[in-house]
């Protein structure tokens, strides 16, 4: 009997163990412009974030775009709009 609950306690903690570490990694939401901003994300090639991949532009003052490639490094930028359109 006492093996079976030691198992049962350890099969319980491994699945809370693996279940935190899901959750604790959450997706990166991008971030909503307001309504007279824009939102730049500038991608790199790797950590050091010196080599330019790609960008996405997004919001209320320019026409939205995109090139390059997409990768897990990247910066942010919020831009006021001087002339929303």
């Amino acid at each position: 009997m006492k093996k079976f609950v030691r198992n049962a306690v350890v099969a319980t903690l491994l699945t809370v163990a693996g279940t935190t570490a899901v959750v604790a990694s959450p997706a990166q939401a991008l971030p909503y412009p307001g309504v007279n901003e824009s939102i730049t994300i500038t991608y790199y090639a790797d950590a050091a974030r010196t080599v330019q991949v790609g960008m996405l532009v997004y919001g209320n003052c320019l026409e939205d775009f995109q090139y390059g490639t997409r990768t897990a490094y990247s910066t942010w930028t919020r831009t006021v709009c001087s002339n929303p359109q």
